[in-house]
Order: C-alpha cells, then sequence, then structure tokens
C-alpha cells in the first residue's frame, strides 16, 4: 500500500508540473459526403487573441490554450466555401467539443477544371492502417482476396487465410460493424471489390480501450471493410457452381444488399476442393442482417451453419528421448471425422449522444462431432513394442454467452465511466471407445507377449466463466488523465470422469481407482491506476497493477487444494509519431497463468493408454512477463519491424516419468511441475515497395525466434532450445495483359532438446512459388501455378520434396456477368507433404498424403446493381 500511496504522490507532482489553466476547443470537420476534410486552414479569434491551425488526416483539428469561452472560428480550404460561426460557451468546462462542421463545396459556372494528382494509397492513423482500393490495380470482377494480395504488410496463405505481421486474421468488420460470420475466407473470395472504397487493418485493443484511450496487452488484428460512400443502394450476387472427376465440386452462392440503414447478406458453400491433403468436404452458411433503427440504435444478426467431413491418410517418425534411453516409433493412422456446427449472435448499440453508448450482445452455440481413427506403431530402441488403438469418439458442446459494454463521458471536463462484462457457460461431454492391441518382444525380438485393453472413457465438462470490468478516468488536463480501474474474473468448472473396462466377454467394470469427479474454482482480480498523457507526438500509460488470484480446487476422494497469489506489476505503454508517416510502440504487460483442471487432476486419464496423465494438485500459478518494441513506417517503401519477448515465473511444465507395466516394460506418464527459466525472444518484419505507380512490387517478410523450454525427464529438469529462422522474397508485375507473381522461401528449425548431442535436428525448407496469369482475345484467360519445396534434415522415411502444378482456362460471357471455367489441381499427381512438431522430450516428423490430380469445371454467375446518391 506504502508503495502505491508513493506512486500517486509522483502522479499528482507531474500533474503539477505539466498542468495548463487554459480551454482546450476541438472539433472535426467533413464535406457533405461525410469525407473527413484534411489540411483544412483554422482561425479562432477570442478577444485580442488570435490562434491558427489546420485538421489533421481524420478531420480533427484542437486548440489546447484558449483564454475564453466566446470566440469565432473560420474555416477555408480550396474548393469549398469559407464558413465561419461565432461560439460562446458560459459554463463551458476545461474541454470544449464542438458539433460537427460540415464545409459545402464551391459552385460555380467556370468551365471545369479536372486536375489529376497522386493520392496516398496507405495511410496511417493512430492504431488503424488504411488502404485506398482505387489506388490499387485490380481486374473485373475482382474480390476481396485479389486486393489482399496486393496490400503490403498483408499475404494469403495456400489456405486461404489473411496473416498480417504474423499473426492471423478471425474477425471482419463492415463500415465499422462486426460481420457476424465464421467463415471468413468464403467472404474474402465472394466479396467485389467494387463496393470497396476503403480496407482497414485495425488494431483492436477492445471497448474499453477506446473508451478510455488506454490500450495495453496483445491487440486483436481487425480488417473493416469500408463501403463506397457515394452509393445509396448496392445489390450483389454470385453463384458458383462446378463438377469435377473422383467426385469433386465447388458450390457457392453469395448475395448483399447494402444501404445507409441496412445491411443484409446471405452467403453458402460446399466443396472437397479446399484442403491440399487428404480428402474434406465443408459445407458452411451464413447470414447476416444489420439495421439502423434511428440514429442511435443499430441492431446486429448472425447466424451461421457448418458441416464438416475428412478423411486423412498419415505417417509419422516419433524420436523420443528419455532417462532410459531414446525410444524410435514408425507410425500410421488412417483417420476420419464428421462435425456439425450451429451458432447464433445478436446484439444492439445504443448512442444517443457522442458521449453515451450502451451495447449489448448474446451467443449461443453447439457443436457435436465424430471421430474414428485407426493408429499402429512400431516402437524400437530400449525396448521393442507393436500397438494398434482403435479409436471411436463421440463429442457434443453447447454454449451460451452475453456480454454488454456502456460508456458515458461527462460533460466539463469529460470523466468517462465504462462498464464491461461477459458471462459464458459451455459444456462439453465425450465418449470415447478404445481398443489398445499391444505385442511385447524380448531383448532377441522375439515374442513375448501379447496384451489388448478395452476401455469405456466419460468425461463430462462444464465451465462457467464471468468477468466484470468498471474505469473511471478523471482528466487532470487537455492533455493528462488518471484512470482507476478493477477487474474481476470467476471461473467455475466441473468435470466427470469415468472409466470401464471392457472384458472379452463384453462385460463391463467400473473402474473406481481411474474415475473421479472434480471441481475447481479460479478468482482472479485487478485493481489498476495509471496515469495517461497525450501531447504532441507522445501518448504514453504508466501505472500499477494488483492483481490478487484465487485457486480452490476438490475432488470426491476428499482433497482440496487453495492457492493465493497477489503480484504487483507496472503498467507501461507508449506510442511515440515520429512524423505522419512513422511510429514507435512500446508495450509491457504481466500476467497470471492459473492451471488447468487436467493439470491440478491427480487421477490418471487414459485417453491414450500408452502415455497416462495424471495431474498435480499442488501446482501454483505461474506469471508471464511480456514486452514488445513496434515501428512502422508507411508510403512507397512500407516497413513494419516487431521485437517482443517473455519470461515465465513458475511456468507449469511437463515432467516425463517411465512406469513399469506388468510386463516389465515402461509407458510414459506425463506429470506436471512448476520451474521457471521458460523464456522466448522473436524479432519479425515485413518491408514493401511499389514501382511504376503499383505496376511492380516488391515485398521482403522474415523473423527470427528462439525458445527456451524447461522440461523434466524422470524429476530431472532439462531444457530443450528452439530456433527457427525464415525470410520470404515475393514480387509481382501487374500489366494489362499479365499478371505476375513469384516468391522465393527460406526457412531453418533447429531443435535441441533434453540436453542430449543426439538429440539435435536441423530441418531446412526452401520454398519456391510462380503465379501467372495472361489475358487474350478480349474475353479469355490463362493462368497456372507451380510449388516447389526443398526438404532436408528429415528422416529418410518421411523426407519428400513436392512440386505442385495447378493449370486454370477462363472464358467470360455477356459482359463478365457469366464465366466458365477449367481448372487442374496437382497435375504431376505428387503423394505427400512434410512437417515436424516439438512437444516436450518428443519430435514429430509427420507425411501427410495430398489429394491426388484432379479436374473440375465450373459455372460463375455474377450480378451487381449500384445506386448513387
Amino acid at each position: 500500500m506504502k508503495r502505491i500511496l508513493l506512486f500517486i504522490s509522483f502522479l499528482f507532482s507531474v500533474h503539477a508540473l505539466c498542468a495548463q489553466a487554459t480551454y482546450t476547443v476541438s472539433g472535426s470537420i467533413k464535406d457533405s459526403t461525410g469525407q473527413e476534410m484534411i489540411g483544412a486552414n483554422i482561425l479562432l479569434i477570442a478577444g485580442k487573441d488570435s490562434l491558427h491551425t489546420a485538421s489533421n488526416e481524420k478531420g480533427q483539428f484542437r486548440f489546447p490554450k484558449v483564454k475564453q469561452t466566446t470566440f469565432t472560428l473560420r474555416i477555408t480550404i480550396m474548393g469549398y466555401d469559407p464558413w465561419y460561426k461565432e461560439f460562446s460557451y458560459k459554463d463551458a468546462g476545461a474541454v470544449i467539443d464542438l458539433p460537427l462542421i460540415t464545409m459545402t463545396m464551391k459552385t460555380n459556372n467556370l468551365n471545369e477544371i479536372v486536375v489529376k494528382g497522386k493520392v496516398s494509397s496507405i495511410i496511417m492513423k493512430e492504431d488503424t492502417i488504411e488502404y485506398r482500393a482505387d489506388q490499387y490495380k485490380l481486374r473485373p470482377n475482382s474480390v476481396v482476396e485479389d486486393l489482399v494480395k496486393r496490400l503490403p504488410g498483408m499475404e494469403v496463405d495456400q489456405d486461404g487465410n489473411i496473416i498480417s505481421q504474423g499473426k492471423k486474421i478471425t474477425k471482419i468488420r463492415i463500415n465499422g460493424k462486426d460481420f457476424m460470420v465464421d467463415d471468413i475466407k468464403t467472404l474474402t473470395r465472394m466479396l467485389p471489390v467494387d463496393l470497396i472504397d476503403k480496407l482497414q487493418l485495425i488494431d483492436d485493443y477492445g471497448d474499453m480501450a477506446r473508451a478510455t484511450g488506454r490500450k495495453t496487452g496483445e491487440p486483436q488484428h481487425v480488417i473493416n471493410i469500408q463501403t463506397k460512400s457515394d452509393l445509396s443502394k448496392a445489390y450483389q450476387g454470385k453463384a458458383i457452381a462446378g463438377a469435377g472427376n473422383d467426385g469433386r465440386h465447388n458450390l457457392g452462392l453469395m448475395t448483399n444488399y447494402f444501404s445507409e440503414e441496412q445491411q443484409f447478406s446471405l452467403m453458402g458453400n460446399s466443396n472437397n476442393t479446399s484442403s491440399q491433403t487428404g480428402k474434406v468436404t465443408t459445407s458452411t452458411g451464413n447470414i447476416n442482417y444489420r439495421n439502423n433503427i434511428n440514429k442511435a440504435f443499430v441492431v446486429n444478426t448472425g447466424f451461421n451453419a457448418g458441416h464438416n467431413m475428412s478423411s486423412q491418410l498419415s505417417s509419422s517418425n516419433v524420436q523420443t528421448v528419455t532417462s532410459e534411453g531414446t525410444l524410435s516409433s514408425a507410425n500410421t493412422s488412417n483417420s476420419s471425422s464428421r462435425s456439425d456446427n450451429y451458432s447464433f449472435g445478436g446484439g444492439g448499440e445504443y448512442k444517443p449522444t457522442i458521449n453515451t453508448l450502451a451495447n449489448f450482445n448474446l451467443n449461443l452455440s453447439r457443436s457435436s462431432s465424430i471421430n474414428n481413427s485407426i493408429q499402429s506403431a512400431n516402437q524400437t530402441g530400449f525396448q521393442h513394442k507393436d500397438q494398434l488403438t482403435s479409436n471411436y469418439m463421440t463429442n457434443n458442446a453447447p454454449a451460451i454467452g452475453v456480454n454488454g459494454f456502456a460508456m458515458h463521458r461527462f460533460k466539463g471536463l469529460g470523466r468517462v465511466v465504462s462498464l464491461n462484462f461477459s458471462i459464458n457457460n459451455a459444456d462439453n461431454k465425450s465418449n470415447q471407445d478404445s481398443y489398445d492391441s499391444l505385442r511385447y518382444y524380448n531383448a532377441d525380438n522375439t515374442v513375448l507377449k501379447d496384451s489388448l485393453l478395452h476401455q469405456l472413457l466419460y468425461k463430462s465438462n462444464g465451465n462457467l466463466n464471468t468477468v466484470a470490468q468498471l474505469s473511471y478516468v478523471e482528466p487532470l488536463d487537455s492533455f493528462s488523465s488518471l484512470e482507476l480501474k478493477y477487474v474481476i474474473n470467476s471461473n467455475r468448472t466441473s468435470n466427470l470422469l469415468e472409466t470401464r473396462w471392457v472384458n472379452p466377454g463384453g462385460k463391463k467394470t467400473f473402474i473406481d481407482s481411474l474415475s473421479n469427479r472434480y471441481s475447481y474454482t479460479m478468482i482472479q482480480q485487478q485493481i489498476e491506476l495509471n496515469y495517461r498523457r497525450n501531447k504532441g507526438k507522445l501518448d504514453y500509460t504508466l501505472g500499477v497493477r494488483l492483481q490478487p488470484s484465487l485457486l480452490r480446487s476438490s475432488i470426491i476422494s476428499g482433497q482440496r487444494a487453495f492457492k493465493r497469489s497477489a503480484p504487483l506489476v507496472p503498467v507501461l505503454s507508449m506510442q511515440h509519431k515520429l512524423s505522419k508517416k512513422s511510429m514507435l510502440m512500446l508495450n509491457y504487460s504481466g500476467n497470471v497463468g492459473l492451471p488447468s483442471y487436467q493439470q491440478l487432476l491427480p487421477v490418471a486419464d487414459l485417453t491414450n493408454a500408452q502415455f497416462p496423465v495424471i495431474g498435480n494438485p499442488d501446482l501454483r500459478t505461474s506469471f508471464t512477463h511480456s514486452s514488445s518494441l513496434s515501428y512502422r513506417s508507411i508510403g512507397l517503401n512500407t516497413l513494419f519491424l516487431s521485437l517482443s519477448g517473455n519470461y515465465v515465473k513458475d511456468n507449469i511444465v511437463t515432467n516425463v516419468v517411465l512406469v513399469k507395466d506388468s510386463f516389465n516394460t515402461v509407458k510414459q506418464e506425463t506429470r506436471f511441475l512448476n520451474a521457471d527459466g521458460n523464456y522466448n525472444v522473436g524479432l519479425n518484419y515485413g518491408w514493401s515497395k511499389r514501382f511504376s505507380d503499383g505496376k511492380y512490387n516488391l515485398h521482403l517478410n522474415g523473423g527470427g525466434f528462439y525458445n527456451n523450454n524447461i522440461l523434466f525427464l524422470d524429476n530431472v529438469k532439462k531444457a530443450a532450445q528452439n530456433l527457427s529462422l525464415s525470410q520470404t522474397v515475393r514480387g509481382t508485375m501487374l500489366q494489362q495483359w499479365l499478371e505476375l507473381s513469384g516468391s522465393i522461401g527460406y526457412a531453418y528449425n533447429r531443435n535441441v532438446y533434453a540436453m542430449a548431442q543426439s538429440s539435435i535436428t536441423n530441418i531446412t525448407t526452401w520454398s519456391f512459388n510462380m503465379n501467372a496469369k495472361a489475358y487474350f482475345l478480349k474475353t479469355f484467360s490463362l493462368a497456372g501455378d507451380v510449388r516447389k519445396q526443398l526438404n532436408t534434415g528429415y528422416s529418410g522415411g518421411v523426407n519428400t520434396n513436392p512440386l505442385m502444378l495447378n493449370g486454370t482456362l477462363e472464358k467470360t460471357f455477356f459482359k463478365r456477368r457469366l464465366t466458365c471455367r477449367l481448372q487442374g489441381y496437382n497435375l504431376l499427381d505428387e503423394g505427400a507433404s512434410v512437417s515436424q512438431s516439438i512437444s516436450g522430450n518428443t519430435v514429430t516428423e509427420s507425411r501427410n498424403q495430398l489429394a491426388g490430380r484432379y479436374f473440375i469445371f465450373t459455372l460463375q454467375c455474377d450480378l451487381k446493381l449500384f445506386k448513387g446518391k
């Protein structure tokens, strides 16, 4: 408490030095179409004082040192009529926010003069990077995905996922409102670019951050699509129907209606062409509706449905380092699955004034799945064992959640009170029917004995999570403020595990020692006091946060555990605008981590009978220190640079213990301990440059990451290090008749685990990609893409260097309203792709079967009707 009082005294001392006894006048300027007016000349006259400024890139302006509450404002900008008005605020506070100012374009009888000038293709606005769609060369009938592929700092991977600065985009907004769909790939592949004025990449810190101005923690990358402001109504429809050999199909439908008051979208897609491995059929349907009931109230609803079926063939080599020696396992797997998912989201936003906002959202979802797999493993090394496992599992998971947010900014000084809450309840029930057939061998490889285990597992998990957050912001002057914030997070979980063994005659026996009922409650609180100052180019937040937490758990046998912690951590966030086109950002955060129920439950989980998992009820909470330093610079040369790192104290790590069974062979039993020493650092960058007004583009992306992970082998502490380096060079050429893009990528992965020289892997992958599309005879196009991988460092049984070749021939009819398309995939009929994963003391090299060669013929219909204002 003494440290907190000293910190408060320090903050008030800073305020005393920086305080200004004047008024701040601020406002925003737009034209009649709603476009922000940038660079307007603004003159404020108050008595004998005259002040001058210009509007920024958002059309906003501010006069920080106005000595009177009665003043005259005059605004001029080329091409618009001058604007002036007198204001008088008798009971004004320290901050005076003016109503929106609208400029009117000049009209006269002179001949029209058209002045052509360069418009910036990319603009940076604090947490938003804005791309103007009309500044990127695109063909007719292009979609959002085509635009994203051309944007600096963004890319689309082979599966259609949008990646920005190394992070996957998981949310899309249209005109600032959440587009309630789960299938982002279908939306970006079907929504036409003709509708789009701007595409914005937003660092979203949440509703509370938008209300208070405090930005802490890692933001979520969100794409906002801004439709053209000169459209009063837009109707758009797209339909796709395709069929091919080997049962291939692609069906899609999308309809959109946009107006100033309403938005309606209907999407549906079913295909078995989107996955590169195995046979995967994906069917999705989405409905989204938004309506501005009036100026103050907006409703937004969405319904999603999905059905997926897949079958996969794969093989892997697994190497595990233990205290007894090294185990090697050659595995094969044949799996199939089916899942159904449904979700509904609905909410409303009420904003009667610019200073008051409230929203409420309801989310319902249900998912079910059936999984069937057959796996075989041949284990060699210091012991020899064969295993054949058959699993049949069903899963059902309903969920319901509500969340709300409210804020009010008081007149005068501008005090802000905001409240945020969420309540989410989720249930998960699963049934597993598992057969394990084992064959044990003697040291001379003769058969020792066969064993069969048939077990039934029933698991039920219920989770109720409640979060509430209250914030109060007290302005100190026009540039600085104090925030007092309180957060409480309650998480209640109950779990049931029932294990039954089935003998060869079919008799079921309940195994009490492998069954239990378990519950735990986690309550975490945050009490935070911070100081923010935003003046000129520097915006920073400093503070302290007390994070008391309590974990209470119990099992049916009567064991109970209580864990408490109350760390006091600093709060730091800083943004420094180096220029109009560059920014530097620094963040630090500290967070408490609590163990999961499986990590606490002291009962063996035999989901995989040869790799049982047993929890530790004596685990302590962990604490993660995270920091990041980022730099952004935009223009003809665009650069994104990010340096990050974290260190975990009392991290919850695995302890792999070898236990002997009745045949004197060992199983790997996973337990859990707390340990220090886990840390990682990473550097990620992206650079791009446009040439000849976007006809030629060069992109460089790369990064390096180092991880030091702690684990235990038979209660002995070990360390595993991972170093990964990547670099990609990508170039594009866009001509009237030809589109060409190519890339070369290099990836290096070095893993040293369990401190053993024999446990070092060095994986190197070179990737070569080339895409070309040529247009000829006005309505024809021919496209092809080729991808080659060169892999080194994998074991002989897994290593492969696939060469993928795809081709497309298109012809358009009726002014591009109808497109006929013939596509060929994997023309060289390559068989497999490879990958590597590390988990604790185990390295797994996997080989997945690729989809075989096939052809598909598709018809696509595009209809659009745009009405201007």
